[in-house]
Order: structure tokens, then C-alpha cells, then sequence
């Protein structure tokens, strides 16, 4: 039996052009799918970066701060160190509480002191005296030297006593006393007479620059001294 096809070629034509259609048109839908996920997930990662680059610049500014801070407390503490060494400098460790104590536990209840000084003095003083005898130098506590002029560094104490004892004997005792105490030395009486003790008057006898003497001390004569002294916190090693 022959079949017959009654259906014309244009229709059979105009089939296949509308599938071909279909399926450029599904690969389009397709494509169009496929670029707009890829943007979703390119924007997604975009973002991600973007979060982790402000958290990168957040940390950044703190991190700015935290080095702004250090180096300011740098150089604080640099400031503070240069006035520590000066500071270091200028202290002589010298327990001067400790020697007044000493000086009035030397001092007799028959001796009265008029005026007590006690003068800083560099010890580049004394080493230029005592460089002509051959002897040098040394502190008694640990110092660190400046090189600058002043009273920066190490230094002696002098120690000027002026007084008036009751009795003439009470002057050379005092003066046993404070050779014989560790906390004094190269003891010398630069002065030493009697005088006179008048109620706010001068002593009769002396030197006129000398100020006047106490009011009563056992009897109308007493005797007058000066005394100076240098506080131990050095001693003197002769050069081999």
C-alpha cells in the first residue's frame, strides 16, 4: 500500500525553522542564566573583599594609633631618663639625717654650736690639691661622673662647726670625737680662743667678725672655736 504525503514543503520548512528558533532561543534563556548567576556570585565575592578591606583599613588606623601612643610614651620615658641621669648627677648618697644625728650625738651637753655649715664642692677641687702630693681620688659610693663643671657628679662635703664650749678640754674632746668617727674626716681647728659670754653682747675677746656668744655657759669665760671637717663619702689612696 503507498502512503501519500499531502503536506506541503514550506509547512515541513517553516516546522524546522520555528524548532531551530526554540532552540537558539533556550541556549539564549540559558546563557542569560549562567551570566546572571556568575554576577551574583562575582558581587557576593566582591563584597566579601570590600568587608575584609575596610576591616583591613579599621585595623590599619588602629594600628597607626597604637604607634602614634608608642612613640610618644618613647620619648616620655626618653625624658624621663635624661632627668633620672641628672638627677643621678646631682645626688651626692650621702645620708645627711645620719651625720646630723652623729654630729649631735659628738657634741657634748657642754659644748653649744653657733652655726653649722655644710658645703657641696666638687671633687675636682680637691684631686687638683692632692695631685702635687701623689694621692688619688677615690669615692666611697658608687657615683658616675658628669664631666660637666658645678656641683654635678661627685662631691665632698665641707663641714664648718662654730661654737663655744664651757670648758677649754671640751674643744680638743670634740674634735678626738668626730676624727674618731667613720662618718668624719681630715678634722682641723682653724680657731680656737676664749671669750667672754655676755647677755646679747659680742665676746670680749676674739676675732671682732665673730658673732656673739650664748648668754651664760658655766661662768663668764668659755671658749670659742671653729672646726671644719669633711664628710667621709671618699677616701684617698696614695698612686703606686
Amino acid at each position: 500500500m503507498k502512503e501519500f504525503d499531502f503536506l506541503p514543503e514550506w509547512y515541513k520548512e517553516d516546522r524546522r525553522r520555528h524548532s531551530h528558533v526554540r532552540r537558539q532561543y533556550l541556549a539564549l534563556v540559558a546563557v542569560f542564566v549562567a551570566m546572571m548567576l556568575f554576577n551574583v556570585t562575582t558581587l557576593h565575592r566582591v563584597g566579601r573583599t570590600a568587608a575584609h578591606v575596610a576591616g583591613f583599613e579599621n585595623q590599619r588606623v588602629c594600628a597607626e594609633g597604637v604607634i602614634r601612643e608608642f612613640n610618644g610614651l618613647t620619648k616620655r620615658l626618653n625624658e624621663l631618663k635624661v632627668r633620672a641621669d641628672l638627677v643621678e648627677q646631682m645626688d651626692p648618697r650621702v645620708d645627711l639625717t645620719a651625720t646630723l644625728a652623729e654630729m649631735s650625738h659628738l657634741v657634748g651637753e657642754s659644748v653649744v654650736l653657733r652655726k653649722v655649715e655644710i658645703q657641696a664642692e666638687p671633687f675636682a677641687r680637691l684631686e687638683a690639691k692632692e695631685q702635687a702630693k701623689g694621692s688619688v681620688v677615690r669615692l666611697g659610693s658608687k657615683t658616675a661622673s658628669s664631666g660637666k663643671e658645678g656641683l654635678l657628679g661627685p662631691v665632698k662635703f665641707r663641714i664648718v662647726l662654730t661654737g663655744v664650749a664651757a670648758h677649754p678640754a671640751d674643744v680638743p674632746d670634740l674634735v678626738c670625737k668626730l676624727d674618731a668617727s667613720p662618718y668624719f674626716q681630715r678634722v682641723q681647728l682653724s680657731f680656737y680662743g676664749s671669750a667672754k659670754a655676755q647677755m646679747g653682747g659680742k665676746p670680749a675677746s676674739g676675732p671682732p667678725a665673730r658673732p656673739a656668744g650664748p648668754r651664760a655657759l658655766g661662768g663668764p669665760e668659755v671658749t670659742e672655736f671653729e672646726i671644719v671637717c669633711y664628710l667621709a663619702n671618699y677616701e684617698e689612696t696614695q698612686e703606686s
